[in-house]
């Protein structure tokens, strides 16, 4: 009897071992599992295909494995890149007629910041941007009644600026459901002030002249009545000098391919060709937005351009 307790004990422990251990193993780490082998990257996916030793780590973060060279050279070509559709690149891309038209204007001022950028980017002329509020500031009341209203002022910025006015007298609209005018309002509000954080705007008005390109060429604060005179002589020689910044920038970026392209109609856009094709073009702007272009609404100069270049491809 004694006998037969003690082996059905030791049955009972033998199992249990054996569960343990069984248990132990399908927890545990597979074998080899920390292995350099287990953790290596198979062959076939690494850099350099099978042979996996010539993958070169590339991380413009931190640069110091690469020439000065290669590194202004990568960052170049990521700033012309713009990912579009992969399967559709061409995809909700506007024509060059439909990208020459001026949309976001209130009469002879944009009041759209990005449109005004770029309407003055494809134009060449500096921005005039006004930030003002014309309910509860009577030195802007001043400056708009004695200057920018003005035949003489109006007639000479509409050839050598593109005017962009911020006005925080803000008003909303209503998009319909869910859409109030109190959210639309909050909306232009936020966006007013990040462009006054932006440009540290302390008060109103504040005028800046802007190279198309967006470098502050010129800033002034406030307005003393009777002064119209020196206020506009001052905005014309500043804006003289805004045009030479930005000549200066479009030579840096003619380097890279970019060039001034106009249309029939004498409109202008200032961009790369990247694909040509049948007559069919695609242009970038600096900015990386692509257009679509017809030869064969391109000026002569451009046509010629363009033959040039296939001559010395040799297509």
């Amino acid at each position: 009897m004694i006998w037969r307790a003690i082996l059905l004990a030791a049955a009972v422990l033998a199992v249990a071992g054996s569960s343990c251990s069984r248990i132990e193993r399908l927890a545990g780490p597979k074998p080899g599992a920390n292995s350099p082998d287990a953790l290596r990257v198979p062959a076939f996916l690494r850099a350099g295909g099978r042979s996996g030793n010539s993958g070169v780590r590339v991380t413009l973060d931190d640069s110091s494995e690469l020439s000065g060279e290669a590194t202004d050279r990568i960052k170049a070509r990521e700033e012309d890149l713009m990912w579009t559709d992969p399967d559709n690149p061409e995809q909700s891309m506007e024509g060059m007629e439909e990208v020459m038209v001026d949309k976001g204007r209130e009469g002879p001022w944009f009041v759209s910041y990005s449109k005004a950028r770029r309407a003055a980017m494809r134009s060449g002329k500096p921005i005039l941007v006004w930030f003002t509020d014309t309910q509860f500031s009577p030195l802007c009341r001043s400056l708009d009644s004695e200057v920018f209203s003005k035949v003489a002022f109006t007639e000479w910025a509409k050839g050598a600026l593109v005017r962009l006015r911020l006005d925080f007298n803000v008003k909303g609209v209503s998009g319909g459901q869910g859409q109030s005018a109190m959210d639309d309002k909050i909306r232009k509000e936020n966006y007013l002030e990040e462009l006054k954080r932006r440009y540290k705007v302390q008060g109103f008005p504040t005028v800046l002249v802007l190279t198309p390109d967006g470098k502050v060429a010129a800033r002034y604060r406030g307005y003393r009545k009777s002064y119209f005179d020196f206020y506009e002589g001052r905005l014309k020689n500043d804006t003289g000098k805004a045009v030479d910044l930005h000549g200066e920038w479009r030579q840096s970026m003619a380097g890279r391919g970019y060039r001034e392209w106009v249309d029939l109609e004498g409109r202008k856009v200032f961009a790369k060709l990247t694909r040509y094709k049948s007559g069919q073009l695609i242009l970038v702007e600096p900015d990386g937005r692509n257009i679509r272009a017809k030869e064969s609404r391109l000026s002569d100069r451009d046509r010629a351009w363009i033959a040039s270049e296939r001559a010395k491809r040799g297509n």
